[in-house]
């Protein structure tokens, strides 16, 4: 179900009338989903109710600052025409109203994933997932926002972004953006429209067979650009017959961004410059330091200038390995976008 049409159903479930014992909530069942519930606390907060069989312990609950998980709680539920139902449910609840959209985006995918029936281990993965990506929500990002917009193109108008979001990093420590097998690809992006790039000697020196093409980005802030929000939405439509994709997007792209993830969605770059400055290298071809430094220099880092590096064509890149051929670009503004 569409995080849209889970905001509409959240808007009509009416507020809960009080109860003399237990958690009772105002819930309606979700499309798709059934057996789960969307839900109203007595608060107005947001809920996702996942029904499961009640077992002999039952897990500690998970608190945070905006989100609180409760495992086997027996609940009384309320529909729109008041009939009572009660039940064992994982309660899923969001304490910032502000993050409403946001949260039942972010739900959406997990709810289709975890079906109607799902396994306790299901849900507990599932629950541990959303954990994560709420904790990268309250710490400063890694990465810089026009790093992110780059990469997030990459995907989005790539011949296979599944093969592209499969081999996304999720590690800050990851040397390389995307990986694959031996196949390695590093995204740089300059706002300057100059191909100068900062790079580390490890990054452009293939050790153990990898396979490294480094993807030269050129990207400019434009008030009349493709926001990183709306690239976000667009690339999620583009995968949303897999949940489990969408989810692994979502995650990877919020904890880049960290907590400044709002301000960042809002940010808009020059689509059609980014998208016809694109091009690859092979990472052997990048100007670097001539002599190898000593074995106890490490951490060498150094500006390339690309200008005059031969930049590898369609072709090339399909010869070079599954994640190369997935990441040639549609090249069509209309096509990619």
């Amino acid at each position: 179900m569409a995080s849209a049409d889970l905001l509409q159903l959240f808007q009509a479930v009416v507020m809960p009338m009080g109860a003399r014992s237990g958690p009772t909530l105002s819930a309606a069942p979700i499309p798709g989903a059934e057996s789960h519930r969307l839900a109203k606390d007595g608060a107005g907060c947001p809920c996702v109710l996942i029904r499961q069989q009640p077992r002999i312990v039952r897990p500690p609950p998970i608190k945070l600052e905006n989100l609180l998980v409760s495992f086997d709680v027996p609940c009384s539920v309320r529909d729109h025409v008041g009939r009572l139902e009660e039940d064992t449910f994982t309660i899923i609840r969001c304490f910032d109203n502000s993050l409403l959209p946001h949260f039942l985006r972010i739900v959406s995918p997990m709810i289709a994933t975890l079906g109607v029936k799902p396994t306790a281990a299901a849900v507990r993965a599932a629950v541990v997932a959303l954990v994560e990506l709420f904790q990268a929500l309250s710490v400063p990002g890694h990465k810089k926002i026009q790093g992110v917009w780059a990469e997030l193109l990459l995907i989005r108008r790539a011949r296979d972004p599944v093969e592209m979001v499969t081999s996304w990093h999720r590690d800050s420590y990851e040397r390389f953006d995307f990986a694959s097998g031996p196949d390695r690809i590093e995204v740089k992006s300059n706002s300057y429209r100059r191909r100068e790039h900062n790079f580390s000697l490890e990054q452009v020196m293939a050790v153990d067979g990898a396979r490294i093409v480094i993807a030269s980005v050129l990207v400019d802030r434009c008030g009349g650009g493709v926001s990183l929000g709306c690239l976000l939405n667009e690339t999620r439509e583009l995968l949303s017959y897999d949940p489990t994709l969408v989810s692994r997007l979502d995650l990877i792209l919020y904890s880049a961004l960290g907590s400044g993830w709002a301000e960042a969605l809002d940010e808009s770059f020059d689509l059609e410059l980014a998208m016809e400055s694109i091009s690859f290298y092979e990472a052997s071809d990048i100007p670097r330091p001539q002599n190898p430094s000593p074995q106890s220099v490490f951490d060498v880092r150094f500006r390339a200038d690309l200008s005059f590096t031969t930049a590898l064509g369609d072709s090339h890149m399909g010869e070079r390995g599954k994640l190369f051929r997935a990441a040639i670009p549609l090249r069509s503004l209309k096509s990619a976008i």
